[in-house]
């Protein structure tokens, strides 16, 4: 089973919304999965052993049971042993300074969500500014907190799917898919009053 960082998962855990649990039933599920699938379904499918982070579990794996085409490593955050989250990282871009094939990628993900869900809620692409403003800088510089980014998120039956383009060094990066169910949500707002609780009693 290929290993996954789990700083692929942690930046992205930093949200919080209340969007209705009714809403679940049509969210899209991607990948061939469902949400509300036990860690032992996931595993089931080819998903690795879960590993604790926060509140939620991470399970990985190189395979679903409808993969996307340019797919990688696939990563399902469950919570209370119930999927909620999920997420695909592209095949890695290399020898791509200017970043045009990844931008291509990007591009294709971002017109198929679009055809599929309208405009998106928000976006922004845009690199140089900060640190790494020339062309052939163009992953650095989406690695670089404050420096560019490419990204797309759409609002959908309460839940959000997103698609990002990421930088890991120079010419190099990968395109990310994310789908956060209504049911993640509700649960960061169940863990932030929990953790709101706890440090009130603390102090």
């Amino acid at each position: 089973m290929k290993y996954v960082p789990l700083r692929f998962v942690a930046p992205v855990l930093a949200l919080s919304c209340t969007f209705s649990v009714s809403a679940a039933e049509k969210f899209p599920s991607p990948f061939g999965l469902e949400w509300g699938m036990s860690n032992a379904q996931l595993q089931a499918v080819g998903f690795s052993v879960p590993k604790k982070l926060d509140q939620f579990r991470v399970l990985t794996s190189v395979s679903t049971p409808k993969p996307w085409s340019q797919g990688d490593t696939y990563i399902a955050l469950t919570y209370r042993d119930k999927l909620v989250k999920a997420i695909v990282n592209s095949k890695s871009i290399t020898g791509d300074a200017y970043g045009s094939e990844g931008k291509a990628l990007y591009t294709k993900v971002k017109t198929l969500l679009t055809k599929k869900y309208g405009t998106p809620e928000s976006h922004f692409e845009r690199t140089g500014m900060k640190l790494y403003e020339d062309a052939d800088e163009f992953y650095q510089c989406l690695g670089y907190s404050g420096c560019g980014f490419y990204y797309s998120s759409y609002s959908v039956s309460g839940g959000n799917i997103q698609v990002t383009l990421k930088g890991s060094g120079r010419g190099r990066g990968y395109v990310v898919i994310t789908y956060e169910s209504p049911a993640f949500y509700n649960a960061k707002k169940a863990i932030d009053l929990k953790n709101s609780q706890s440090d009130s009693s603390a102090l």
